[in-house]
């Protein structure tokens, strides 16, 4: 029976279908407050980070396109906003951090590098070498926990595993404060609520071997 359901989610993964107990339309990965966020999106944004020189899980992506509405209206109250042409050196500079030279900056390159700016403009220094968070991306943390529907795709929203990314994230800073881009807000790109373990790449992974043992 664990071989036959294994086998039967990669079908409903790859196919693009709800899976069971998803609470959305099909190929959405989650919806919060009104915002509803898509697979296509969630690999958009996925693939933009790795092409600028990062490699992340789907549950990366996904916090940050949940985060982005508060966050950017949150920069925007601020007067904090920037231009596109600015976003796209932040881009240049992100990719140059990795020792990547980019001459290109794509639509999902300037989203995601104008989101982790805007999330950055919110980030509280706190005791000792951790960071918070402004009120309102809090209330948004507690409010994906407690409310969000995600597709069982991605797992659970965690506040816990946040803080824990958030303070990974703190740590890497060094890294990249004295690196050719110097731009060490980028560490927020990694912040992440999600399970690592309870993604879509792990569950086809995992119902692929369980076919070829059957």
């Amino acid at each position: 029976m664990k071989r036959i359901s294994a086998a039967l989610l990669a079908v409903l993964v790859l196919s693009g279908c709800a899976v069971t107990g998803q609470p959305a339309r099909p190929g959405t990965a989650a919806v919060f407050d009104g915002n509803t966020v898509t697979n296509d999106e969630v690999a958009a944004w996925s693939t933009a980070l790795k092409d600028l020189g990062f490699a992340n899980g789907p549950g990366e992506a996904l916090t940050l396109l949940l985060l982005a509405p508060i966050a950017e209206q949150g920069a925007v109250a601020d007067g904090k906003v920037v231009t596109d042409e600015q976003v796209k050196q932040d881009a240049i500079s992100w990719a140059l951090a990795k020792g990547q030279t980019i001459t290109e900056v794509t639509d999902d390159q300037i989203a995601v590098v104008r989101m982790v700016r805007a999330l950055a403009t919110q980030a509280i220094p706190a005791d000792g070498d951790s960071l918070t968070f402004s009120q309102p991306v809090l209330d948004a943390l507690a409010g994906i926990e407690a409310r969000a529907e995600v597709s069982p795709e991605y797992g659970d929203f965690s506040q816990d595993l946040f803080a824990a990314s958030v303070a990974a994230a703190v740590a890497d800073i060094a890294n990249y404060s004295s690196s050719p881009g110097q731009v060490s807000y980028l560490v927020l790109k990694s912040v992440n609520g999600f399970s690592p373990y309870a993604q879509r790449e792990w569950m086809v992974d995992e119902a692929a071997k369980d076919s070829a043992t059957a």
